[in-house]
């Protein structure tokens, strides 16, 4: 599968914690990971900072480094957030209190260990879209913009088509979809959990009816060239 490596507009490398470290080691001789953070989206934070402001804007942010970090097998601490957003450590601290009274998680090296990972900014506001609230519902509960939370849902459906194709394995959904191993982990448990729920699980049946016209897949990963995304015109 070809995954594209190189930087875009906006975006910054940095060597972060890995995931796996914990708490005790000295911190030369912890692993470290490369991550890609993506500072500026563009049209899409123009978006958001008009519609919830600029300390809505960088709350977001917040939530969006943190979960690349994660996804990328990292993990960001509040003084690395501070740096990379170049605010105060107490005003990181102050953000990442609201967000969590929104009942959101935000992952950061400290709090892992301690707690797990939560349920994620993305999770949650895929979950409100399975519970049948509308764009504007999701937009005014989890202040993103209307193309953060399509962006989210159309990732989460290609890894529900995956799986309705018969492809149960983390590795091999991860390898079609092009999605991360963490992030494709975090979507089969929501889906095991919507199964569960009379409402979710309808709306994961429309979903799959939805999109099932758009894809040409086999029931086995081992036979694509390229990725989900790709084979499926792009639309997921």
């Amino acid at each position: 599968m070809l995954r594209e490596y190189h930087l875009k507009e906006g975006q910054i490398e940095v060597t972060v914690i890995g995931i796996e470290e914990r708490s005790g080691k000295q911190i030369e001789k912890m692993e470290k990971k490369k991550v890609r953070l993506t500072l500026d989206n563009g049209t899409e934070d123009i978006e958001a900072k008009k519609e919830y402001g600029r300390i809505g804007l960088r709350e977001i942010k917040i939530q969006r480094i943190t979960e690349e970090a994660l996804d990328q097998g990292g993990v960001l601490s509040q003084e690395d957030i501070s740096k990379y957003l170049s605010v105060s450590l107490r005003t990181v601290r102050r953000d990442i209190k609201k967000i969590k009274q929104r009942g959101i998680q935000v992952i950061s090296r400290g709090y892992l260990h301690n707690i797990g990972r939560g349920q994620t900014h993305k999770v949650k506001i895929i979950g409100m879209y399975l519970e049948g609230k509308t764009y504007s519902e999701i937009k005014l509960i989890a202040r993103h913009s209307s193309g953060a939370i399509k962006r989210y849902i159309e990732s989460f459906t290609k890894v529900l088509m995956a799986q309705s194709k018969g492809i149960y394995e983390r590795k091999e959904i991860s390898a079609v979809t092009g999605i991360s191993e963490g992030l494709v982990k975090q979507y089969l448990g929501l889906i095991t959990e919507s199964k569960k729920d009379k409402i979710r699980a309808e709306n994961l049946k429309d979903l799959i009816n939805r999109n099932s016209y758009r894809s040409g897949i086999k029931k086995t990963a081992k036979r694509y060239s390229r990725p989900l995304g790709a084979m499926m015109g792009g639309l997921l």
